[in-house]
């Protein structure tokens, strides 16, 4: 059975589980998470249950967390682990999950499409060497009986899962083959139950994967009792009284001047930030006055920026650039104090991505994925402990999802659509 506890930041979902998995002390867990340090906050919060977080300094194991894992799996343990950990586990891993009958809790949404750097001449060869098979650009395993180096790497991951060619058309009408790894549904199939924490479920990739695979769930709620202690319940369940306040809460910044350069409707997003030089130089100065002028007393402390990783040196000035967080950051409490916050992307799903789910039969909704996104940034901030924040974000798209969503929020408007 897969559950989606799909709910606003602050309702508890953390707390939920833990409370869930010590009700249930006989059972066996495997918790994933983002970030290391809220395996540190399952630990103490599950003191009985004796969560192991996999390593890879152990020379028994050959400093491979993968081999640690294995061998916890097969112990029995409880375990702690990040999503990109998670990602690797094997079939043979798998096995014992089902043997064990291990339970899933995943702490935010999975990223189900990787992207594997291969030329297609080398996956070529495989194909003529009769171990794989092209079907329509997804290849699989056909022949296993390989001892050779070349093809290692590549011939143990299909044997748990699809390579999938995407072809993106460049520059003077040429094709740029690029190949992406699929989770496995087995990675979700092979546990005994699942619970997925998240929120805005439906604009994230894990919600098309379990489509993709005809994999049924259902959603959950959470609800806090007279002691305190948050517990998961039947949908919708409680909601943090401060919803009904977010209009009162977040103030977005109203200036025309400095929202100008976000008017189109592709400004600021990725190939905005390669194509308009001059108009990524106006954003700079934008934020830095907005940071150093409109927002004049706020200590560095209070202050927190966010854009594409590869393109926040074009925009990061005085004042500000050692207040960055990258602009898709979830699943961390370092923030909580930030108050004055600077959005600065315009966020589309990427091309290929988008046409693999397609392909699938997915209707993509990218303004729904857009929004999960900054909301999970926004609340890294001050909002997340009740506090009022000041919030700049010029893309005139990205502000307008967000101002909607508000609205719609704090008059008790339900995210899914049921």
């Amino acid at each position: 059975m897969i559950q989606v506890c799909d709910a606003i930041m602050g309702t508890g979902k953390s707390s939920a589980a833990i409370s869930y998995m010590n009700e249930h002390k006989d059972e066996k867990f495997i918790y994933i998470t983002p970030y290391l340090e809220e395996s540190t906050r399952i630990k103490k919060g599950c003191p009985e249950m004796n969560f192991i977080e996999p390593s890879d300094k152990i020379k028994a194991y050959h400093f491979k967390k993968t081999e640690h894992t294995a061998a916890l799996i097969k112990q029995g343990r409880n375990i702690t682990t990040t999503h990109q950990a998670f990602k690797m586990y094997s079939e043979d891993m798998l096995d014992d999950i089902r043997k064990y009958g291990y339970r899933l809790i995943i702490d935010e949404n999975v990223d189900v499409l990787e992207r594997y750097d291969c030329h297609l001449d080398d996956i070529q060869i495989a194909v003529n060497a009769g171990y794989l098979e092209d079907q329509d650009g997804t290849y699989k395993l056909i022949k296993t009986d390989y001892d050779g180096f070349a093809f290692r790497e590549l011939f143990k991951f299909l044997k748990s899962r699809d390579l999938i060619r995407m072809d993106d058309k460049v520059k003077g009408g040429g094709v740029e083959h690029l190949f992406y790894w699929v989770l496995p549904p087995d990675l979700i199939t092979s546990f005994k139950d699942v619970i997925i924490l998240t929120y805005l479920f439906k604009g994230q990739s894990l919600h098309h994967f379990l489509e993709i695979y005809n994999l049924p769930y259902e959603y959950i709620g959470i609800q806090k009792k007279d002691n305190g202690e948050f517990q998961f319940c039947e949908y919708p369940g409680y909601t943090p009284e401060y919803v009904a306040h977010l209009g009162d809460m977040i103030h977005i910044l109203d200036n025309e001047k400095l929202n100008d350069v976000g008017n189109d409707f592709h400004a600021l997003s990725m190939s905005w930030y390669d194509g308009k030089p001059d108009e990524v130089e106006q954003l700079k100065k934008n934020v830095y006055n907005c940071i150093n002028n409109v927002w004049r007393g706020a200590s560095v402390d209070d202050k927190l920026w966010g854009c594409f990783k590869s393109y926040g040196h074009k925009v990061q000035g005085k004042g500000y650039t050692k207040s960055f967080l990258t602009f898709n950051a979830k699943a961390t409490n370092a923030y909580r104090n930030r108050k004055y916050l600077v959005y600065i992307v315009n966020l589309f799903m990427n091309v290929n991505d988008k046409r693999f789910y397609q392909k699938h039969g997915i209707d993509v909704d990218e303004d729904a994925y857009a929004l999960s996104i900054m909301v999970q940034w926004i609340w890294r901030s001050a909002i997340r402990d009740g506090d009022e924040i000041g919030l700049y974000i010029p893309s005139r798209r990205m502000r307008n999802l967000l101002i909607n969503w508000i609205e719609k929020t704090s008059k008790g408007g339900n995210t899914i659509d049921e």
